[in-house]
């Protein structure tokens, strides 16, 4: 079923650098051809492979569940709620949500989807409810798995306000006026709540039943994974991920990790909806063997340090803000016996000081950096085994395996090497497309199979790049990519705000914070407290600006275009 030749061979990157050297007369482009063939298998069957190998090794180990999984509990359990689903009704390529916190019902049931065929849509567990109906009716989805109640959070609860048909619906027959897609709601939690199964129920229903003949149907071409990514429109997007993208940046983005050079603890703190922690850590992960420990449900950056202490993790990877803030935390409690292999930092650009702060404070043999986005399942760029800290801090890496790059002006013509443009991506790790989204599927990948990054990058003849800034106005805030028209758009709904930019400032911890910048009504009184209160509840609290800067009037250009970059400017020198 998986075959490959050789499992764990070693890429001549010397040779690699030298075929660079030869590119040289056709200006900003690479290629890597790696020194294994693209692999066709499909996820199902390279975890199956896993689990083959490292039945009775640790899968995952959630501290705040207090539960251990080994692979082959894993891989039975999501066999079972696999069966289960295609037993009530789901057929190969149906959309199955996952809307929760990190927890192991969410990787079991994320793994299940792979099995029978279905395509997982990750949403973001902070979305409200505005932001769910948005991606429950965009992407289609037959069936919802909802997290367990939090403190801070009642999944459930929410729905019941957007579901009334829930009050007299039973399990598996759900039909709802407002989303006629969905007719199963499932539960991690152990209460039984009306009109939703919970995860166990299914998997003791159908445990110990084959579900080979769904897996066999999987081809390497079919999607598999729907990540939202927000747009300059306002409204996410939702990138499509094939099984051939993530078998493969998975298998290479983990050899670059070194995760298939012993049996590796990683701490997980990154959201599991993300990329950064569904691709990257998890899958990439479960592909080579890893024993997984989720920190906490949320970020909690004490939970993640007392994890790295009492599991004795050897490898970690996270946002440039998370590693800001362990490091407080590190300092703050003095020398810690924490020993890291490798730690990656990923999600949003990382300053060079601080990739040598995680070196030294962390006591890691490996800081790594990546480059990728939502579009191309992962990873584009990364830092190469043995890459010393002086080239992480100043580089996003080395081009990936079977990827070719470019980069071009505004007229899409290529720079020499050395001078900044945009960077287009071009390979099997492109999206398959925005789902149900042609004209902005079209607007992202030419037709002859470039996508569009909206990244201002520079990239030299020896494979490395560097990221310069963003053409696009998307804000990187902590990692999380936020639009700033919906947010515009919310705002100037108020009845005091004649109109409002969202711009995103420089900030040591996250990156970037956002600012609303506003025109208001004469003898309005809104400030940063009244706009967090208009905002509660329509929007993610992570899109709810922290700054506020009042203005009688715009910079524009002559044909009346406000320009963002003079705001932002005016902002950090104080001038506004």
């Amino acid at each position: 079923m998986y075959k490959r030749g050789v499992l764990f061979r070693k890429i001549n990157y010397k040779q690699i650098r030298r075929l660079h050297q030869l590119q040289l007369d056709k200006g900003s482009y690479l290629y890597h051809p790696g020194n294994e063939p693209l692999n066709s298998a499909n996820f199902g069957e390279v975890l199956e492979r896993t689990v083959n190998k490292y039945p009775n090794r640790i899968a995952i180990k959630s501290i705040h569940e207090n539960q251990s999984i080994t692979y082959a509990e894993l891989l039975e359990q999501a066999d079972s709620l696999a069966y289960g689903l295609r037993n009530n009704g789901f057929e190969k390529g149906d959309r199955f949500g996952i809307w929760s916190h990190n927890c192991a019902g969410w990787i079991i049931a994320c793994i299940a989807a792979f099995r029978a065929g279905l395509i997982s849509v990750l949403i973001n567990p902070l979305y409200e409810a505005p932001e769910l109906s948005y991606s429950i009716n965009k992407t289609g989805l037959r069936g919802l798995l909802v997290g367990d109640e939090l403190p801070s959070k009642n999944y459930y609860k929410m729905l019941q306000h957007m579901i009334p048909e829930l009050a007299s619906a039973t399990p598996g027959n759900l039909k709802s006026s407002q989303f006629p897609s969905l007719t199963t709601l499932l539960t991690t939690g152990k209460m039984n709540l009306k009109g939703a199964f919970t995860l166990d129920s299914l998997i003791n229903e159908y445990k110990n039943n084959d579900v080979s003949q769904y897996v066999k149907e999987v081809k390497s071409e079919d999607g598999c994974l729907i990540h939202f990514t927000s747009g300059t429109t306002g409204n996410p997007k939702c990138g499509l991920d094939s099984n051939l993208g993530i078998v493969n940046n998975t298998y290479s983005s983990g050899i670059r990790n070194g995760f298939n050079e012993a049996h590796e603890t990683i701490c997980v703190q990154a959201p599991l909806f993300h990329a950064l922690g569904s691709v990257i850590t998890l899958l990439g992960g479960f592909t080579h063997g890893a024993s997984l420990v989720l920190a906490a449900p949320s970020y909690s950056v004490t939970a993640t340090v007392n994890a790295l202490l009492a599991e004795k993790c050897t490898a970690i990877t996270g946002t440039p803000t998370m590693y800001v803030d362990i490091l407080s935390k590190i300092k703050s409690r003095g020398d810690l016996p924490i020993k890291l292999r490798m730690a990656l930092a990923a999600g949003a650009p990382c300053s060079p000081e601080l990739i040598h702060q995680m070196e030294k404070y962390l006591n890691v043999r490996s800081v790594k950096a990546l480059y990728g986005m939502t579009e191309t399942t992962a990873s584009v760029f990364q830092s190469l085994p043995g890459d010393n800290v002086d080239v992480v801090a100043e580089t996003v890496g080395y081009i990936m395996d079977h990827v070719e790059v470019q980069v071009v002006d505004g007229n899409g013509i290529r720079v020499p090497f050395g001078e900044a443009g945009e960077l287009m991506v071009r390979g099997y790790l492109n999206m398959i497309s925005y789902w149900n989204d042609p004209e902005k599927t079209k607007e992202t990948i030419t037709d002859d199979g470039w996508l569009h990054t909206g990244d201002k990058f520079v990239i030299s003849p020896n494979g490395y790049g560097r990221i310069v800034g963003r053409i696009k106005e998307i804000i990187v805030r902590g990692g999380e990519n936020i639009a700033p028209k919906e947010i515009e758009d919310l705002l100037n709904t108020h009845p005091d705000v004649i109109e409002s930019q969202i711009i995103g400032v420089s900030d040591d911890r996250l990156g970037e914070e956002l600012c609303a910048v506003m025109r208001l009504r004469d003898g309005a009184v809104f400030g940063v407290k009244e706009m967090s209160s208009f905002c509660a509840g329509k929007i993610s609290k992570f899109k709810i600006p922290r700054l506020l800067k009042v203005t009688n009037e715009f910079p524009k250009t002559a044909s009346g275009k406000i320009q963002k970059f003079m705001l932002k400017e005016m902002v950090e020198s104080g001038k506004l």
